[in-house]
């Protein structure tokens, strides 16, 4: 999942020189850091376009701006940095705290990308070399290596495990450090935050429920809230449990109340329990119809997990324990760490590699609140490719099957693919405070990627490069 410290913020005047690129840009900045400090939301909101109102409603912008003011204070200053592809990135100071900010404007010259995050430092590459396990005897070591110390010799990494399935053949990597100084290698067993791969296990959830007669793709969400929600639902169509775990439902990314009602801001998550979400839920407004669009909402599969809780009347940790893990001998998949567990579990890093907070969830967990390891995963990603228990099998066959198509991106029921790809890969990527991470499989190839990182560093040409690499042996 993304970083929750991806705030909705604009940034102050550049006083880099402008261009014809950048004037407009830079004139939306001073606007809004007028109306930011002066505490008019409406305004602030009238510079958005049809993307942005569709994530989220004038009254839930106003109650997240009043949030941001009184968590950052006044905005101070501002630096653009870069501008690439029509979005301009900008150092952000506000009275506490210095922060990263993405812009860019449609076609009408009103706001597009309005995305906050982590201020990153320019860093260089590291000097001294980089610890692994990889023994470089095999061309396919050759080839991982070169892929993989592109990736950790960069400053602001920290550590990398990467495991590659070929068939019944499994290749497994680890560079950098399961914490800054410690001198150990992540190994297969080192355990990680997975983030939004847990999106997956939610919809592998749901499948397992359909199955077995609990509930209906098609069932409206409104059958397993209290009588207290109002119909989630826009223009008579509802939101449903389907249209929740292909990102279609309509509802926003993130609930108004999480930021407003944060205790720390470090582990964002912590805090919210059920009785906040159905609080949000009784005001919640739908940005368009169920089923028409996609829209990534973290908001959406953490419902559906706290759903498949009542439905089965067990907790998340305890379904995925019972219906996916045990069955698959996944010993070390879990929410919850044990002191065990903790021994094995790697420390986290924000861009700037200062230690992370973990994140804990309680009603949101279906969205990201899994931690595991390159050897619990591969097992999951067999099991996906079709090896392991008819039932469970069963039921990833399932999430497999195209729900919603999104121009060249197709979505199951978690997962994503490419819908010009003949021979697609099924991928999911995962983001918390500390860690990035990343698995897809491939099912005519009988190929699978793992890779789990300890910082908050893209890994972008890091996957692409090993979606290369596993593509080229498997021809």
């Amino acid at each position: 999942m993304k970083s929750l410290t991806w705030l909705f913020l604009l940034v102050a005047l550049s006083s880099v020189a402008q261009t014809p690129e950048t004037a407009p840009l830079d004139s939306l900045m001073a606007r809004s850091k007028q109306y930011f400090n002066n505490q008019q939301p409406d305004s602030l909101y009238a510079l958005m376009g049809e993307t942005a109102h569709g994530q989220m409603s004038a009254l839930q912008f106003s109650q997240v701006i009043q949030g941001l003011n009184a968590q950052l204070g006044r905005w101070q200053s501002a630096e653009r940095r870069t501008v690439s592809d029509g979005i301009a990135r900008y150092k952000a100071t506000f009275e506490k705290g210095t922060l990263d900010f993405y812009l860019s404007r449609d076609k009408t010259g009103k706001i597009h990308t309005f995305l906050f995050k982590p201020y990153e430092t320019a860093v260089a590459d590291k000097t001294a070399p980089v610890l692994t396990s990889n023994l470089l005897r095999t061309g396919v070591d050759k080839q991982v290596d070169a892929v993989a110390r592109a990736y950790i010799k960069k400053q602001n990494t920290v550590g990398l495990s990467i495991g590659i399935l070929r068939n019944d053949s499994l290749y497994t990597y680890g560079y950098g450090e399961t914490a800054k100084g410690n001198g150990r290698i992540p190994d297969a067993t080192t355990l990680f935050e997975i983030g939004s791969i847990s999106k997956t296990f939610t919809a592998t959830l749901l499948a397992d429920a359909v199955q077995r007669g609990l509930v209906k793709l098609d069932d409206p969400v409104n059958l397993y809230l209290p009588d207290s929600i109002p119909a989630l639902q826009k223009d008579g169509i509802p939101v449903t449990l389907k249209t929740l775990s292909n990102h279609t439902s309509g509802l926003p990314r993130l609930p108004a109340n999480l930021f407003i009602t944060a205790t720390d801001m470090t582990n964002p998550y912590k805090h919210y329990d059920r009785k906040l979400l159905y609080t949000y839920l009784k005001t919640a407004t739908l940005s368009r119809q169920p089923g028409k669009e996609y829209e990534y909402s973290n908001l959406a599969v953490g419902l559906l997990g706290t759903i498949l809780e009542t439905v089965n009347k067990k907790s998340y940790e305890e379904l995925i324990k019972e219906r996916i893990a045990k069955p698959l001998g996944m010993a070390h998949t879990v929410v919850t760490l044990t002191e065990s567990d903790k021994k094995m579990f790697a420390q986290g890093y924000d861009a700037n590699t200062k230690p992370t907070s973990s994140w804990e969830f309680q009603s949101l967990v279906g969205a990201g609140g899994i931690r595991s390891s390159v050897t619990d995963l591969v097992r999951y990603v067999k099991a996906e490719l079709g090896k392991g228990p008819k039932k469970l099998i069963d039921a990833m066959k399932q999430t497999q099957q195209m729900t919603f198509e999104n121009g060249a991106t197709t979505i199951g029921l978690g997962w994503h693919w490419s819908a010009k790809n003949p021979r697609p890969w099924f991928g999911h990527q995962g983001g918390t405070g500390g860690f990035v991470t990343y698995v897809a499989f491939n099912p005519s190839r009988q190929t699978a990627v793992i890779l789990l990182t300890n910082s908050q560093t893209s890994i972008e040409e890091l996957t692409t490069g090993f979606l290369k690499l596993a593509e080229e042996n498997t021809k």
